[in-house]
């Protein structure tokens, strides 16, 4: 049985995602003019304008009127943005997350640990730094504890697990927000963070791959009391 075919646009839509993709069409670049795609595609201007939206919508162009059609980097956002309507209609995403960072942190510290550069390790004690100094203030330590993991995700020197992680990153901002338990427990945490950062600087991958796994079960224990507190200060008295 024959496959419908699709409307034209989304036919030239592919092809010219095709040329972008394979870098026929740089980014940054400009896109051909809409004469010249006309011309060279035998089809009208309404035709190569629906494409050229839908380019847009996905985040592969930008349309800059009076300059024309930029090929833009890759994105992330709409998957950013998927991910925080799904943060608003679902009290239990969170948990969902910490299973998520579960799966894919534990093996990136093992691989940052055998590929980090001293950049990445400065960078690390940077923010170290920065919890130590902040440990009753959830928003300077909050984001001190998502650029350490970041630049952990940086140290693999693995641009996948970048494009992966990156719109994970409001997401894990607001998970770290919820489990936020004072002092004494983040001078705890922030111990954690060092004990990883040492196994990392030691280039000790199955120690450094333990220690996250432990670190990150301790912060899915805490989102659930956490959780758990909220729940008891909404029931009725």
């Amino acid at each position: 049985m024959l496959k419908p075919r699709l409307p034209l646009h989304r036919e030239i839509a592919a092809v010219l995602s095709e040329r972008i993709i394979s870098g026929e069409y740089p980014t940054k670049s400009l896109l051909p003019t809409e004469r010249e795609l006309c011309e060279s595609m035998g089809v009208s201007r309404t035709v190569i304008r629906e494409a050229v939206k839908s380019l847009e919508s996905r985040g592969l162009v930008r349309i800059d009127h009076g300059r024309g059609t930029m090929v833009q980097e890759p994105q992330t956002s709409h998957l950013s943005e998927s991910l925080k309507l799904l943060l608003r209609r679902r009290a239990d995403v969170m948990q969902d997350l910490l299973e998520i960072r579960q799966v894919l942190e534990v093996g990136i510290a093992a691989l940052a640990a055998e590929r980090r550069s001293e950049a990445n390790l400065e960078a690390m004690r940077r923010w170290l730094d920065v919890m130590r100094q902040k440990p009753d203030a959830p928003e300077g330590y909050v984001d001190a504890d998502v650029e350490f993991h970041a630049e952990i995700a940086r140290a693999t020197q693995n641009p996948v697990v970048l494009v992966l992680l990156e719109p994970l990153s409001e997401l894990l901002r607001e998970s770290r927000k919820k489990s936020f338990s004072g002092p004494e427990v983040v001078k705890l945490r922030t111990r954690q963070h060092e004990e990883i950062f040492e196994h990392i600087l030691a280039r000790e991958a199955d120690a450094a791959r333990e220690a996250m796994r432990l670190h990150l079960a301790e912060v899915k224990e805490d989102l659930t009391q956490s959780q758990t507190r909220g729940q008891t200060q909404r029931l009725p008295s």
